[in-house]
């Protein structure tokens, strides 16, 4: 059998034993490993004359795999090649059709004595090509399964950008805290969506409306979240007004917010004596910038609801939108 018979049969029954390749490979460089090519051999029986085949292992056991004894007393092992074999394939060239199947593969090396007889009479230079010739058909005739960072859309990460950057003074024809309870809203949707948001415009009134907070979030018939919103930087002597907000959500085992610009200096440890957490918008940042795509894009859209549907402000609506279409310039994005 000469180097192009082997590798025409071996192709012929690779679509059906794909471990075959990594086999002949692992033949290829035991018998290179140990000297066979130039050695003058005539088939495998030959070789392991030369170099005895272990019917047990090391630990006494029955082999069943091929191992061989070196020149120097030591063993020889196919599966260390095959091994290598299965890791260019699979590892080295995301070849993940290639079977990990290594135990199997090693233990049928006695189906394919005529590979070893032939592999014996050829030359270190036949024997290298061969396995150059046996690897590209592989690479080629399985699809690698490398990731490819093309495939993968980026979307700019648009509601921290708002949080960042986003103006959040009211402009002409805009209310007053309009924006930041917006974006507070957005927060509160994108990171509890198994809860029921209740909103409405600003300086609405939640007493007039029967709420707690400027911003509700409902389980069922529970307040679970209730969050005031304060676009300044909140002072301690603004802290009182506060208690009693303080007071219905703890009364009512709520999680009560406060969510503001900022907090002056240990403002924030009074606000907490009342049973109320204090969010700056730092603290949204740190938390806006562990979420993933779904999560900015529910709180950007939930933002431009608020904007079009609740506050119905078309000059707030459309500095947002204007700003959403700036930041997702492939330029804007951080």
């Amino acid at each position: 059998m000469t180097p192009a018979d082997l590798f025409s049969e071996f192709t012929a029954g690779f679509p059906a034993r794909k471990f075959s390749a990594g086999l002949l490979m692992a033949f290829i460089d035991l018998y290179t490993e140990i000297g066979v090519p130039g050695a003058g051999f005539g088939s495998y029986q030959d070789v392991i004359a030369r170099f005895p085949r272990q019917v047990t292992t090391n630990g006494g056991k029955r082999a069943n795999t091929l191992i061989v004894a070196k020149a120097d007393g030591g063993t020889l092992s196919l599966r260390p090649f095959y091994n290598a074999a299965e890791r260019f394939f699979r590892a080295e060239h995301k070849r993940f059709d290639y079977p990990s199947c290594a135990p199997h593969a090693t233990q049928a090396w006695a189906d394919y004595i005529q590979w070893l007889d032939a592999l014996a009479t050829f030359s270190a230079d036949e024997l290298a090509e061969l396995r150059r010739k046996v690897a590209d058909y592989v690479l080629a005739a399985l699809k690698s399964q490398a990731f490819d960072p093309a495939s993968v859309k980026v979307e700019p990460p648009l509601f921290r950008m708002l949080l960042e950057s986003f103006d959040m003074t009211a402009k002409k024809g805009e209310p007053t805290g309009a924006a930041f309870q917006g974006i507070v809203f957005g927060f509160l949707r994108a990171d509890n969506p198994h809860l029921q948001i209740e909103i409405d415009k600003v300086r609405t009134g939640s007493k007039r409306l029967q709420r707690v907070g400027d911003i509700d979030c409902w389980e069922g018939a529970r307040l679970a979240i209730s969050a005031e919103v304060k676009q300044f930087e909140i002072k301690g002597d603004d802290v009182p007004d506060l208690e009693a907000f303080g007071n219905e959500t703890g009364r009512r085992g709520t999680l009560g917010l406060v969510v503001a610009l900022g907090f002056c200096d240990g403002v924030e440890e009074l606000i907490e004596d009342i049973g109320l957490k204090p969010l700056s918008t730092d603290d949204l940042l740190r938390i806006v910038e562990l979420w993933d795509p779904l999560k900015q894009r529910t709180a950007v859209a939930s933002l431009v609801y608020y904007a079009r549907h609740v506050e119905k402000n078309s000059s707030l609506a459309e500095r947002i939108e204007a700003f959403l279409t700036m930041a997702s310039e492939p330029s804007a994005a951080p």
